[in-house]
């Protein structure tokens, strides 16, 4: 069961396609860059999450000087030290070879924050708030299968509702604030480089979950729970040479036109992980998606791939379970949030669907298997025990043909769910986002 809360800013923004009428922007004669920077949600007592939506338009260096800008004053984000300068020249000369639009989108950064990027020791590359890991399942649909011929997908992103503190058994402060509260939606029009609509949170940099662009190549990302990626610090790490996981995706909108050239990023970059392992479904408007996969005992990346077929994918490796034959032997105690038990679920749904799949299916069809359960508890400082819940903080269906994202989130807990046991969710009513066409492509 799931309960809907109408309110001013969430049916403001979705009649206006995301461009509310209440808006907050920075004057043009402030940073023209800016074209929008508005809360569309505000969080408060009652509602669990903030919604910002940002319109940034210009070159990679101005972009990055305004998210720089931003980051700091309406996030507090600041960058993390190298242990020596020489890694934080390492990294630089890593972008200026590898990805040179992001190279100058430090520069920017480093402009906003005021320092030489010739001489920093701060790592630019990341700008992190609120930082926390997340379970997620996603199904994407190829344009046979859907009411408009379009390909489209529907996604959960499920996050514990906590301070990161909390999680790290740390005492708290009443004002600290619950993993991806501070949610963006970030629209880039750069002048050198793809446009592209993302939905993120804890960086503005690169740390985004699900997003497209003006090319038709879309990317989402679910944390994967198996344990076969090396971890590393989030930032400022020994690993000089190389880019994070979530920037590679970041590298792959602004670069990539097809889901070949998105595999080459993955395999001619080193890519580390902080916080856990990922893993990454991409697709195209064609119908055609793979998802990636990262395997430390052999350094190796599994891409599984399919042309015009539906994607289910949740949180475990498929190259490693690749049919319900090879999966875990459930038993009495396996909650329906399981990892397997999602797939199996979501798998039986869209197998025994008749007809092409409509929007309000896509709308519906992760609705078995919302986040409405509690983790067990960790000891504190003080030794007190607290439960850790788990949410759905944002539900939504992505048309890439059209180029639009809709998108609801998580404002509190409403009654019990009367089919799953838990809470519901109860969310916001839809936003909508589309992607601009670029004036330079006109794509």
């Amino acid at each position: 069961m799931m309960v809907r809360q109408m309110g001013k800013s969430a049916s403001t923004a979705a009649d206006t396609g995301g461009d509310a009428s209440n808006t907050s922007l920075v004057s043009a004669t402030e940073n023209p860059v800016i074209v929008k920077n508005e809360v569309l949600l505000n969080k408060d007592s009652a509602n669990y999450t903030e919604l910002r939506y940002i319109v940034l338009k210009g070159t990679n260096e101005q972009i990055g000087k305004a998210i720089g800008e931003i980051s700091q004053k309406d996030y507090n984000a600041k960058p993390s030290k190298f242990a020596d300068p020489i890694y934080a020249k390492a990294r630089l000369e890593y972008f200026k070879k590898n990805y040179p639009a992001f190279y100058e989108r430090t520069k920017g950064v480093a402009e906003s924050y005021r320092v030489s990027l010739d001489s920093t020791d701060l790592d630019l590359s990341i700008l992190p708030y609120d930082a926390g890991s997340m379970g997620c399942s996603v199904i994407f649909f190829p344009p046979t299968v859907t009411y408009n011929g379009h390909a489209m997908t529907s996604r959960n992103l499920d996050y514990r509702t906590v301070p990161m503190d909390v999680l790290l058994g740390k005492v708290i402060t009443s004002n600290e604030t619950g993993l991806f509260a501070r949610a963006y939606v970030l629209e880039l029009y750069p002048t050198e480089g793809y446009s592209s609509l993302v939905i993120g949170g804890h960086d503005l940099l690169g740390t985004f979950f699900q997003g497209f662009n003006s090319q038709g190549l879309a990317i989402e990302m679910l944390a994967d729970e198996s344990p076969h990626v090396v971890m590393t610090p989030l930032n400022g790490g020994p690993r000089a040479s190389g880019i994070s996981y979530m920037l590679a995706t970041r590298m792959i909108l602004d670069t990539c036109k097809s889901v070949e050239e998105a595999k080459l990023v993955f395999l001619n970059n080193r890519i580390y992980f902080p916080f856990m392992g990922c893993h990454f479904l991409i697709y195209d408007k064609f119908g055609h998606s793979t998802i990636a996969e990262f395997m430390a005992n052999d350094d190796s990346v599994h891409f599984t791939d399919a042309a015009g077929s539906i994607r289910v994918m949740t949180n475990h490796p498929e190259c490693l379970y690749p049919t319900e034959d090879t999966f875990p032997r459930a038993d009495a105690n396996t909650s329906y949030y399981d990892s397997f038990v999602r797939y199996k679920t979501l798998t039986n749904i869209t197998s025994n669907h008749k007809g092409k799949f409509t929007k309000q299916d896509l709308e519906d069809i992760l609705r078995p298997v919302y986040a409405e359960v509690y983790f067990g508890s960790l000891s504190t400082e003080k030794s007190s025990k607290v439960n850790i819940p788990e949410r759905t903080v944002m539900n939504s269906v992505l048309d890439l043909t059209a180029g639009t994202i809709s998108a609801r989130f998580y404002l509190k807990d409403g009654p019990t769910d009367s089919t799953l046991g838990g809470p519901t969710n109860i969310f916001s009513e839809f936003f909508n986002f589309t992607l601009r066409k670029s004036p330079r492509t006109g794509v």
